[in-house]
């Protein structure tokens, strides 16, 4: 990542939202995340990468998924989730325009875009509610997932988690598990790198 806001991260007072994001983005992985409307549109595309800003909301999740087995995963979008991802996509549009993009546009499967140099403000203003007000659901927008985290969480209560405060599983006694973004109570909304590292040290002592 190269540069990170987190105006839109703490949207309930509680520490959830979302942040927002500029990472390195090479052309494969740029071309899997444009709309497809027709071929010359992602060749147009494609030819103006090198002219492309990027910009993405990381949410922090409220929400949980489940793995039954490797055929049953379950990952539904909370609410609140697809909530911070919205507010965040409507921050970066403005972003985007503020910083004097000519032209701005999202993923969603529509592929709107708008020249922002040849419209009016309200014009402006109604594309920008528009996008960031359409539903995340049912493939309309690619919606990637990263760092999974507490499927081995960390806590107080046997019921509630698989390790106590020192690492340590409730059903095996001197059982440590090697700390990694699994023994986290609930997701972070960061990356977690340095996180891991401080967890795995206090583990080990």
């Amino acid at each position: 990542m190269t540069a990170m806001s987190t105006v839109v991260a703490n949207l309930d007072g509680s520490g959830y939202g979302a942040a927002i994001q500029t990472p390195s983005l090479h052309p494969g992985t740029f071309s899997i995340l444009m709309p497809w409307i027709s071929g010359t549109d992602i060749k147009n595309r494609m030819c103006r990468f090198s002219r492309t800003a990027h910009i993405f909301a990381l949410a922090r999740d409220k929400g949980s998924g489940t793995v039954v087995s490797p055929n049953s995963i379950s990952y539904p979008m909370e609410v609140a989730d697809e909530e911070s991802l919205k507010k965040g996509l409507e921050k970066i549009l403005r972003i985007l325009a503020a910083a004097g993009a000519e032209e701005i546009g999202t993923h969603h499967c529509k592929g709107k875009t708008l020249n922002v140099k040849k419209v009016s403000s309200h014009e402006f203003e109604r594309f920008v509610i528009e996008e960031s007000s359409r539903s995340l659901r049912g493939l309309s927008v690619p919606i990637c997932s990263a760092h999974q985290m507490g499927s081995c969480r960390m806590g107080v209560d046997p019921k509630k988690s698989v390790v106590n405060q020192m690492g340590e599983t409730w059903e095996v006694e001197g059982l440590f598990v090697v700390a990694d973004t699994s023994v986290f109570p609930t997701a972070l909304g960061v990356n977690p790198m340095v996180t891991v590292q401080a967890i795995a040290y206090c583990t080990a002592q």
